[in-house]
Order: structure tokens, then sequence, then C-alpha cells
């Protein structure tokens, strides 16, 4: 069912500049090229959905391939919150967010090494500190959202921007006034999940 999705996330990383982007980039190809997903998926939405409608083509050929397949799907997906962060953050949070794993533990083509997805924020949400131990890479494909970590600096970005974390580095996220869609990547230690950090 999501083979065409995988199809296009590859052809975006290899659509960069620079391949593989960071070394990262050539473990998540081998991983989405040799990807073998079920025929069948079980369907899970959750509210975030409902902000897919405000989502505007980039008009980057390669990003708007992986939107427009993603949002044909995005009903009929599984979709998921941080297991850590339902008691934490507010219900308001919770109805504004969610991802869809397509590769990775407990996902729905499973990898050991590998997380490849999609997460969704609805406006003018803030994502508190967090970090995780595994390595990230970040693609913006819809908003513009800002990121900033432990110094305090926030960086602008817009879709088509990447934005990179190495393990355990403290991150925050503040989503502007339309919906975000990104495109994240994790590799080395990807089964924990992200964990809010108390005193960044």
């Amino acid at each position: 069912m999501i083979d065409e999705l995988l199809r296009r996330i590859a052809g975006f990383h290899r659509s960069r500049p620079v391949v593989p982007e960071l070394p990262m980039v050539g473990t998540v190809l081998d991983a989405l090229d040799n990807a073998r997903c079920p025929a069948a998926v079980e369907p899970d939405p959750l509210p975030v959905i409902r902000h897919l409608d405000a989502v505007e083509p980039s008009g980057n050929a390669a990003i708007d391939a992986v939107l427009e397949e993603f949002l044909r799907l995005a009903p009929a997906l599984p979709w998921l919150h941080t297991a850590g962060y339902l008691d934490v953050l507010s219900r308001d949070y919770l109805d504004n967010f969610g991802y869809v794993q397509l590769l990775g533990p407990n996902s729905i083509v499973e990898h050991p090494g590998v997380r490849v997805g999609i997460g969704v924020w609805g406006p003018h949400l803030h994502y508190p500190a967090h970090h995780h131990e595994a390595e990230e890479l970040y693609h913006v494909l819809a908003g513009e959202p800002l990121f900033s970590g432990r110094d305090g600096n926030r960086r602008a970005t817009r879709p088509g921007d990447a934005v990179h974390h190495a393990p355990w580095q403290v991150h925050v996220q503040d989503f502007g006034a339309t919906p975000t869609v990104l495109l994240y990547c994790w590799t080395g230690a990807v089964e924990p999940d992200a964990a809010l950090v108390s005193n960044p």
C-alpha cells in the first residue's frame, strides 16, 4: 500500500544537491530500497489529519511528489502519538499533532536500524525541548517551522530546508500560521522514542 510513497521519499532524497546529503542518508536509502511493504494497512487516524486540507504544494517537484501521495493515503494510515507524551503534553497539542511511522521498529514496515516517517503539526504549536539517542534528519515539506537548541538560536525554515540533529542533541520547534509537514529519518539507536527534557 505504501510502496509508492516510499519510492517517492527515496526519489526526494536522491534529488537533493548532494547525495547522500549526510552519511546517514545512505543507510536510509538502503532501507527504503529494500523495504517490503504489507499488502494492507489498518487505518487509525488522529484529529490532526483535519489540517491536511490546508497543505499547499511547495512548487518543488520532488517535495510535491511526496506530499501528493502522502495526502492521498493519509486517512487510511495508522497515526501515532509518542507514548511518553500522552500524560505530559496538553490535549490541545495532542489534537493538533501526529505522525505516521512508515519504516522502523513497530512500524508499517519493520526495520531495526532506521526510522522513516512523516509528522504533521497544526498552526502555532510549541514542541518543547526534547532529545533522542538516534541521529535525525528532518526535511520541511510544508510550513515554516522554527528550530532551536540549547543555545537559544532560532533557525527559520521553509519547504526544502533540512535540519540535522546529532544523537542526544536537545531541540525545540515552534510552528507557524500554516500546518507543518516534516519528513523525518532516524538512524542508529532508533528503538527508543524521543523524550522531553525538563531542564535543557
